[in-house]
């Protein structure tokens, strides 16, 4: 990406987070406020690409620098494990660590089984007994589902109780099984 493309603006803001800094700073850094960088994100790809470009450098150089460190991280881990004088929780936390990535991780050891056929099963029209409760046979017309019709009037909150007692149904019967009721 030729970085005549981009404004002063636009490289310093690039250049300051391939630094490290975060958005807030960057524009600062280049005197421009931070709704600006989200604008220039959406109108010009050219910034847009120096940007992803400007954070996957910088994600890489991390990633470098955390696998030139990892010795001295096991080292470190070693030896909480192995001070007496260590917290229980600490060489507990430790040893949990390694576990986890000392052990392959359950998706990698997935094996992934064969499936079987299945076995053939007689059309619907010839087994009535498999078909949905809904569905007619063939030759029968079709019929719209029924929708559910209470035998009795629903019973509101507020009204009185069906039982007699002159409360209204939520401070008398509500809580009660509804043969109670």
């Amino acid at each position: 990406m030729p970085d005549s493309a981009l404004d002063a603006p636009q490289l310093q803001v690039v250049d300051a987070l391939l630094n490290g800094a975060n958005l807030n700073a960057a524009a600062a850094q280049a005197g421009v406020h931070r709704n600006t960088i989200a604008n220039w994100r959406h109108t010009s790809p050219a910034f847009e690409a120096a940007l992803r470009d400007a954070q996957t450098d910088r994600a890489d150089l991390l990633r470098e620098g955390a696998v030139a460190r990892a010795e001295l991280a096991f080292q470190a881990l070693e030896q909480i494990l192995q001070d007496p004088k260590s917290s229980t929780s600490a060489r507990l936390r430790a040893a949990i660590f390694i576990l986890s990535h000392a052990l392959p991780s359950p998706a990698k050891e997935r094996r992934v089984t064969p499936t079987l056929p299945k076995p053939a099963q007689e059309p619907a029209t010839q087994n009535p007994d498999f078909m949905h409760k809904n569905a007619q046979m063939p030759n029968e017309p079709a019929q719209p589902p029924q929708p559910y019709r209470r035998p009795e009037p629903k019973i509101g909150r507020n009204d009185m109780c069906p039982c007699g007692s002159g409360k209204k149904y939520k401070y008398c019967c509500l809580g009660k099984s509804s043969a109670a009721a």
